[in-house]
């Protein structure tokens, strides 16, 4: 008995026609006629009750139709789980699009560093989105922003910054120790529409009547950085920023700050890889806030900070 005519069977049976069943199984008809008739044989019994109109199963033919289904099932399964033992655990992360790309890069550089057999797939979006995908199990683990790590028991806290005054070199404001909100009055600004503290940082330049001039509205923190250097004009931004070109200026009355931490699906039941991800988090530098090699920009604060 060949699992070639155990398949043929049930397509016949289930279409209830040898044309039919051969086209399923994408043999000719003959063929699968002789299949049939080699395993009736070889089993010492009729299995298809071969009518004018339609072929049905004899009564010997019902049984032996669920016994089939079974072995090729568990032949299927079996195939499956070689082909996943040979296949490469993958963690699906998911980054937040706030997070400068070279960092992560480099974070996931050295998490294959440390475990060269593990496989990364990485998403982006926003703190919502992470949300989502991770509720809905698309992802298993996202670099985000956390409110308050005690009040999810699934998360880690890495790291937080600062905003800062991101200024060119060749700025006004570039040798200051620091500067405060109401030195931006009239001041050209990149603003930053995906930012987490964009309307916090409005209504508060509002309420202080504190008026500037939007010079250029954008998504991408790169252009950001690019404009600034080139001095069509500032920017606030999460402090672990770099670029050529560029200042960085403490405020001394914002006091807005981002938490970077883990976040991921339950632990009980998880992949094996994720809690590899999770242990090398724990232990990883993170005070250098993913900054490798040397800085390219000046941060100065105010003095006695």
């Amino acid at each position: 008995m060949e699992l070639y005519q155990l398949r043929q069977f049930v397509a016949v049976a289930d279409t209830g026609s040898f044309t039919k069943g051969a086209a399923r199984v994408c043999v000719s008809q003959p063929a699968l006629s002789a299949a049939i008739a080699k395993l009736e044989e070889e089993l010492g019994t009729r299995l298809l009750d071969r009518r004018r109109t339609a072929v049905a199963p004899t009564l010997a033919g019902r049984k032996f139709l669920a016994r089939a289904k079974m072995i090729l099932q568990a032949c299927g399964e079996a195939k499956a789980e070689l082909r996943s033992f040979h296949l490469p655990e993958i963690l699906r992360m998911g980054v937040l699009n706030t997070l400068p790309t070279v960092h992560i890069a480099r974070i996931v550089e050295a998490f294959k560093a440390a475990h060269p057999e593990a496989s990364v797939q990485l998403m982006d979006g926003n703190k919502e989105a992470l949300e989502e995908r991770l509720s809905q199990g698309k992802i298993d683990v996202a670099i985000t922003t956390l409110m308050d790590p005690e009040d999810c028991p699934n998360s880690l806290a890495l790291f937080s910054e600062p905003y800062v005054l991101v200024v060119g070199q060749k700025h006004r404001f570039a040798d200051l120790p620091s500067v405060s909100l109401a030195d931006l009055e009239s001041e050209p600004l990149i603003s930053r529409t995906h930012c987490e503290t964009y309307r916090q940082t409005t209504e508060l330049m509002v309420s202080r009547g504190i008026k500037t001039r939007v010079a250029y509205r954008t998504d991408q923190d790169d252009r950001v950085l690019g404009l600034v250097a080139a001095g069509l004009g500032v920017a606030l931004m999460p402090s672990v920023y770099d670029a050529i070109g560029i200042v960085k200026l403490s405020v001394r009355d914002f006091a807005a700050e981002r938490m970077i931490g883990l976040k991921w699906r339950d632990v009980e039941g998880s992949s094996a890889l994720l809690n590899t991800m999770l242990s090398f988090a724990k232990s990883h530098d993170w005070k250098t806030r993913g900054r490798f090699g040397a800085s390219q920009v000046k941060l100065r604060r105010p003095t006695g900070a």
